[in-house]
C-alpha cells in the first residue's frame, strides 16, 4: 500500500458499519475516487467535521485493494453560505447531479476539477445561484466532448442562419436551420439569443460572470435549451430541477423555473 495526496470535493457518502463513512471524492489528480474514513461517525473523530457534503480539503490517503483510505484531511472551503441557503444547496446538489456520470474513476480532468469549484464560488456568491449552474453545464459539456455546433447548421453547415427559427437537436449535435430541422422530429425550438449567449459562455472568464446581465427569460430559455442537450447525450433524466421548482413555488417573488424535458 502507497500514500499519496491530492485535494479534492466531496460529493457524496454513506455510512459503513458502526463509525465508518464512504465518501466519493472528486480529485484534481484521480478523478473521481471512493474512498473511507474510519472511524469518522464517532463524536471524538478528527475528521468528523471535515468529511461533510461539498468540503473542498487536500487529502492524504494510502490506497487500498478496493477502497484507498482517508489518513488526514485539511480542509479549505467549507461552502457555509451554500450549506446556509436552502436554494444554494438545492443549485450545488443539481451541480453534482450534472457531474456524477459524466467523470470517471481514477480518471484526472483538471480543467473540469477547477471548473466545479469555480461554479460551486459562483453558486456561492451570486445572488441568482442559477446562473452558477448554467455556467457550470455549458463547461462541463465543452470539457466532456458534448460541446454543440453552435455557428453554424449541424446538417447543411450553413452560417447564415437567420434571426429566428433555429432548431436544437441532440441527435444531430448542434442547430438546425429553417430547412433542415425537419432532420429530426425531436428537436426543440431556439432563438438566436440563446444560442448566442451559450457560445459566450464557453468562451468567457469566470471572473466575468458576475457581471453578466441576462433577463429572466433568457435564462428561462437557455436552462431550457442546457438541459434537453445534456439530457440526450448523458442519456440521464436529471431529478434535482423539479425540487428547485418545488422551492420556487414558495417563492413570493415569481422567478422562471428550472425546465427539464
Amino acid at each position: 500500500m502507497s500514500l499519496y495526496k491530492t485535494e479534492g470535493i466531496i460529493l457524496k457518502s454513506y455510512n459503513l458499519k458502526e463509525a465508518d463513512r464512504i465518501l466519493v471524492v472528486y480529485t484534481k489528480d484521480h478523478g473521481k475516487i471512493n474512498c473511507v474514513a474510519k472511524g469518522v461517525r464517532r463524536s471524538q473523530s478528527k475528521l468528523r467535521g471535515f468529511t461533510q457534503f461539498l468540503t473542498y480539503a487536500d487529502f492524504v490517503l494510502y490506497s487500498g485493494k478496493s477502497l484507498d483510505t482517508i489518513t488526514q484531511c485539511e480542509p479549505r472551503e467549507m461552502f457555509a453560505e451554500i450549506k446556509g441557503d436552502l436554494e444554494k444547496w438545492a443549485v450545488a446538489n443539481f451541480l453534482v447531479e450534472l457531474l456524477m456520470p459524466v467523470v470517471q474513476e481514477k480518471q484526472a480532468q483538471e480543467g473540469l476539477f477547477y471548473e466545479f469549484l469555480a461554479s460551486l464560488h459562483l453558486v456561492s456568491n451570486l445572488k441568482e445561484p442559477r446562473l452558477g449552474a448554467i455556467y457550470f453545464t455549458v463547461r462541463l459539456l465543452q470539457l466532456s466532448g458534448y460541446q454543440p455546433q453552435l455557428t453554424s447548421c449541424a446538417s447543411c453547415y450553413s452560417q447564415d442562419i437567420g434571426e429566428k427559427n433555429l432548431y436544437l437537436s441532440g441527435a444531430l449535435g448542434g442547430i438546425l436551420c429553417e430547412g433542415c430541422h425537419y432532420l429530426d422530429p425531436k428537436a426543440i425550438k431556439v432563438q438566436k439569443g440563446e444560442i448566442a449567449t451559450w457560445h459566450r459562455l464557453s468562451n468567457i472568464d469566470v471572473k466575468l460572470i458576475s457581471r453578466l446581465r441576462l433577463s429572466p427569460l433568457m435564462e428561462d430559455r437557455l436552462i431550457k435549451a442546457l438541459f434537453y442537450y445534456y439530457q440526450y447525450q448523458v442519456e440521464k433524466q436529471l431529478k434535482t430541477p423539479a425540487f428547485l421548482n418545488h422551492l420556487r413555488s414558495f417563492a413570493k417573488d415569481k422567478k422562471p423555473s428550472f425546465k427539464a424535458e
